[in-house]
């Protein structure tokens, strides 16, 4: 049986995703009278199509993708919790980049629209695997050429998921794998020596909202096992987010986040949640949340206005506060988020993920039943929900 706590992780879950796929139909048009034209009353879970998008200030992202399918933010989210799970619930930096490659890059399940973020993430990896390449080269080595390059392929696959002492003994008994000759084992050692030397793959200088897609899973997987919080809370939630954006505000922004979220989760409490942001944030993110906070008689779609409706980090996190703070019920807050148009989807994350942890599923002010149902990935949130929260 799941504590309280499991199941607030779940529902924090949860709730960014169903946020996210609710708002995938009007992701990214910027005229808000428009959006309140195609879908007055009920504009969430809605089918993309090129049509709507037309005649007004917009981009059509989402073509070919139905109701009930997440947005590029979405999928960031399921991969951290495919890695967790994976992973038995631990985070590690290395394993979370290899399954964030395997899912968005070359011959990868995903299919559908990358942002700048993912792309430039994507593009650095790529620069690695062609430097370790370069350098393999490099180094005398008077066997095939298939075998230098299985050994290669050997030291980089490790390096996604060891380092240290355990790496080293890894590629040793891979490199006698391939062969029992003492050469081989001898270029493996001097390879990963000058692989480990090499710049490391980055995130993307980027300080839009992807950064915090990862959070609701890694939160809720780093809440469950130490509660308490403490420095490793924050240490392995700003090398998650520099796996994807290392940038500086998207550390700075991304934290908010993370502390908003760990708040819904042990308090509770909008309260909480308020004073976590305000109390985590630079002076610069401080004085953007202060003002959200000071426009409380204004809705939603008239504070994303003031900050802006795109992708910013700084646009997004204020408008997503104040709608926490203001809509009465998760379905509230995600219709008015929707309403508020442009980067309805990158807010959505957060907004989901702490509506979802405070109110629930259910009930007059939680997560609708019969919209996680509409969910194409809740066959598989259902698997891997159990098996991270009992």
């Amino acid at each position: 049986m799941p504590t309280p706590l499991q199941t607030r992780c779940k529902n924090m879950i949860l709730g960014a995703l169903t946020a996210d796929a609710a708002a995938v139909g009007l992701h990214w048009i910027y005229d808000q009278p428009h959006i309140r034209t195609l879908a007055p009353d009920t504009p969430e879970f809605r089918t993309p199509q090129a049509r709507d998008y037309e005649g007004v200030p917009a981009y059509f992202a989402h073509d070919g993708r139905s109701a009930g399918a997440q947005s590029q933010y979405g999928e960031q989210t399921l991969v951290m919790l495919r890695a967790l799970v994976a992973a038995g619930g631990q985070f590690s930096a290395a394993g979370y980049a290899a399954a964030f490659r395997r899912h968005f890059g070359y011959g990868g399940s995903y299919v559908g629209y990358i942002d700048h973020a993912t792309r430039d993430t994507l593009d650095n990896f790529r620069r690695f695997s062609d430097a370790a390449a370069a350098c393999a080269q490099t180094i005398p080595f008077q066997r095939e050429q298939r075998i230098r390059n299985a050994v290669l392929g050997k030291a980089v696959g490790l390096m996604e998921t060891l380092q240290g002492a355990d790496l080293e003994q890894a590629l040793e008994a891979a490199a006698r794998e391939i062969s029992s000759d003492d050469t081989v084992r001898d270029f493996a050692q001097t390879l990963l020596t000058a692989l480990v030397a090499l710049p490391p793959a980055t995130g993307a200088f980027d300080l839009q909202l992807p950064a915090t897609a990862k959070l609701p899973a890694l939160i809720a997987a780093l809440t469950v096992k130490s509660p308490d919080g403490g420095e490793s809370f924050e240490a392995q939630v700003a090398t998650a987010i520099r796996v994807t954006n290392d940038h500086p505000v998207a550390a700075d922004y991304g934290m908010v986040c993370a502390r908003m979220m760990r708040a819904a989760l042990i308090d509770g409490t909008i309260i909480a949640v308020t004073q976590a942001a305000r109390t985590s944030a630079t002076p610069e993110a401080a004085a953007l949340l202060k003002t959200a906070m000071e426009m409380q008689d204004q809705d939603t779609a008239q504070v994303a206005r003031h900050f802006g409706m795109a992708c910013d980090l700084p646009f997004g996190v204020p408008t997503a506060l104040h709608n926490i703070v203001t809509a009465p019920t998760f379905t509230d807050a995600i219709r008015r988020n929707i309403y508020a148009g442009g980067d309805s989807c990158g807010r959505a994350i957060i907004v989901g993920a702490v509506m979802g942890a405070i109110h629930g599923v259910d009930g007059v002010q939680g997560i609708p039943p019969d919209w996680i149902a509409r969910l194409d990935a809740a066959p598989e949130l259902e698997i891997m929900m159990s098996r991270l929260f009992g």
